[in-house]
């Protein structure tokens, strides 16, 4: 009788130390996104590195308690880079992920109807079709398929600021975030050679 005595009370002074003001919520968020990728040795000549441009969008989770709150994330989202010689000779490598972010939220102001934030934390993210295309002459040759030139997994670390806007039963945001890949993409490198990931997103989210 003893065992179930104490298990109920250590449930009972578990719920009193739970934080009332402990919030959930789940939002869709899309955006905008600029991809470049990180070289060593740079590309050589004629070609120059210019952003890749595409769109990122999935779900949010946010467990907040006032000014800190976690937030994981499931997107979907291009990484890779573009390489110019002219308007009418380039490369692109489009690299398509599953990306898990986890971030750290700090709600500068957490109470009114807007409330600016800071975010860092890390990413993980799972490389499911990886595209190669060449416009030569102003003319697009096929795509080529190169997933298995790239390693599967990439993380990195990443960082961003926004606003909060508080409406009745929403919340919208808007927000900007820098991700800095830290793996080395390629499968078999030569000494000193390395290609990693970054991008600049512009992201706009629904939470509920």
């Amino acid at each position: 009788m003893k065992k179930p005595i104490v298990i109920l009370i250590a449930v009972i002074i578990l719920a009193a130390l739970i934080p009332q003001d402990l919030s959930a919520g789940v939002g869709i968020k899309g955006g905008y996104t600029l991809s470049k990728f990180r070289l060593e040795p740079p590309m050589a000549p004629p070609y120059a590195g210019v952003n890749l441009p595409f769109f990122a969008g999935g779900l949010s989770f946010n467990l907040g308690l006032g000014f800190v709150s976690i937030q994981p994330e499931i997107l979907y989202v291009r990484s890779g880079g573009r390489f110019e010689a002219d308007p009418d000779n380039s490369l692109e490598f489009r690299l398509e992920y599953i990306q898990v972010p986890v971030l750290l939220k700090f709600n500068v102001v957490p109470a009114g109807p807007i409330r600016p934030f800071l975010c860092a934390g890390g990413y993980g993210a799972y490389l499911f079709k990886a595209t190669g295309v060449i416009v030569a002459a102003g003319v697009e040759l096929p795509h080529g398929d190169l997933i298995d030139d790239y390693q599967k997994l990439d993380y990195g670390v990443v960082g961003g600021a926004g606003l909060t806007f508080k409406l009745p039963g929403i919340a919208l945001t808007v927000e900007g975030r820098y991700n800095y890949g830290l793996r080395n993409l390629l499968i078999d490198p030569a000494a000193g050679e390395s290609m990693k990931n970054s991008s600049l997103m512009a992201l706009v989210g629904i939470g509920f």
